[in-house]
């Protein structure tokens, strides 16, 4: 559940699947677009739309007006912890909750990206969004201007930082340190009044650096894994996730004691509060809750496990134990059946029963929804998986059929099954406004970097994207193709 920056690209020229296919057609995209359609919930809850917050003021409706309107708008950021479209799919803590209350009022959920953390009151003052949901701490200051509902959790402020920095053992180490926080965080208050402390002990000052206001925390995060910047802070629930995921970050002491974490609603709101105070109320009861925290903020989210694969092709000619229905079923779509090995591996290190944090499972760790819509009754069974994965791949390989060199345009499919078509569609926008060819992937790959900065997925249709994981994901295969080939013989 994480984010990425640019990062060095280079992809081998290995993939080699074994013809050109026709050109996509208008009923093939539909079908993709059906499959990608965000219907991930399985329960029939409404999705509703996104939006950006516009910055104008807009009418502050009542729960009674929230109600004939037949929709909520809930204000919320495009991070991967609060909202964020995954493989074609609507997903997100706050986002999932949100619909959960639309329920409950028996209308659909809207959700509205503010353009950065510190406009979230303004826009929820103004009438712009009606609840805030993110992971919005309780503050004194902040309870003077909304009214918060019942907490929901608790986290702390901890420092993280690079790993090949300095290690931050006690609060006193960050002195005459460089940190990296948001003038509108909690963080910059801790580190100011830490930074005084610390002077009055006559040691040297923090040397504070602020982040543009659009920078979600997990960006920052990304950067200190990079080693861009090398200190930063961050609410302990963000910081274990991508201290899981990324290699190289480390969380340091707390520096506050713990805090509630709560939505907001305007200050005369209380019907509206007492609404989302009985969803909440009524989820603790059941396992769900439990359940979409630890989805969310306690599950593993690296896509990239790794875990030790005994190649013994060499001897056996055989990759894993589905070899005969991949070879089967990749013959029906004229893909290299090494190539579909390779993308299993990947996906689900051959294990039929793998589950992903994201609900994703099987060997080809399909999403609930395009399961569903993919006619497989069971995920965990490896010849369902390895038929609708390849009819998955064969719609995203026709999507993109205005590529034409069959090479690229599977890169394209793999690198849009791994995190949407719409995102991959929307750094080929990116890459042809800045006159690159959007139809080799080397020129597109890092524009899908770029999506996991504010600036370019602000511009976009679908936002914010780990853009990392899918170049990765296309950069693994590709080297697990080659060698794949090199010990397999076509």
């Amino acid at each position: 559940m994480l984010a990425t920056c640019l990062i060095a690209f280079a992809l081998a020229g290995a993939l080699r699947p074994q013809d050109v296919r026709a050109p996509a057609s208008a009923a093939a995209d539909e079908t993709l677009e059906k499959l990608e359609a965000g219907d991930a919930s399985g329960d029939g809850a409404p999705q509703g739309i996104v939006t950006r917050a516009s910055g104008h003021p807009d009418h502050p409706r009542t729960l009674e007006e929230i109600r004939r309107s037949g929709y909520i708008r809930i204000l919320t950021r495009n991070n991967d912890t609060s909202f964020f479209i995954y493989r074609g799919h609507r997903m997100g803590f706050d986002y999932e909750l949100g619909k959960r209350l639309a329920q409950r009022l028996g209308i659909r959920v809207d959700m509205v990206i503010t353009t950065n953390w510190g406009d979230m009151v303004r826009d929820l003052l103004r009438g712009e969004g009606d609840v805030i949901a993110a992971e919005v701490s309780i503050t004194e200051a902040r309870k003077q201007e909304v009214l918060f509902a019942a907490p929901w959790g608790q986290t702390r402020e901890v420092v993280v930082y690079r790993g090949s920095a300095a290690p931050i053992a006690a609060p006193e180490d960050l002195a005459g340190k460089d940190v990296h926080v948001r003038r509108s965080s909690t963080y910059f208050e801790t580190l100011t009044a830490l930074s005084r402390a610390l002077e009055a002990q006559g040691k040297a000052a923090i040397r504070i650096h602020l982040v543009p206001e659009d920078q979600e925390t997990d960006t920052i995060l990304t950067a200190v894994s990079k080693g861009d910047i090398l200190y930063t802070v961050a609410d302990a629930l963000l910081a274990r996730i991508h201290a899981a995921s990324f290699e190289g970050l480390k969380m340091g002491p707390a520096l506050s004691e713990e805090r509630d974490l709560a939505w907001a609603v305007r200050p005369r709101d209380v019907k509206l509060k007492q609404e989302i105070d009985a969803v909440f109320r009524e989820l603790r009861k059941k396992p769900d809750f439990n359940l979409l925290r630890r989805q969310y903020f306690e599950e593993d989210r690296t896509f990239q496990k790794a875990r030790r694969h005994e190649l013994y092709a060499s001897e056996t000619g055989t990759l894993s134990p589905y070899d005969a229905m991949v070879r089967r079923y990749a013959g029906k779509h004229a893909f290299d059946w090494r190539l579909v090995a390779a993308q299993i591996y990947q996906e689900s290190h051959f294990d039929p029963r793998g589950k992903s944090w994201a609900g994703a499972s099987g060997l080809f760790q399909l999403m609930p929804a395009t399961a569903k819509g993919l006619r497989v009754e069971d995920p965990t069974d490896p010849e369902q998986s390895i038929r609708a994965g390849l009819e998955y791949m064969h719609k995203l390989h026709d999507h993109y059929g205005d590529v034409p060199d069959d090479i690229e345009r599977y890169r394209f499919a793999l690198a849009a099954y791994n995190t949407g078509s719409g995102h991959i569609d929307d750094a080929r926008r990116l890459a042809r406004a800045d006159k690159k060819d959007a139809k080799k992937w080397r020129e597109v790959a890092p524009y899908v970097l770029r999506l996991s900065q504010r600036k370019y997925a602000a511009r976009t249709r679908f936002g914010y994207c780990r853009g990392a994981e899918p170049v990765d994901y296309v950069r693994h295969i590709d080297e697990r193709y080659a060698g794949y080939a090199q010990l397999v013989p076509r």
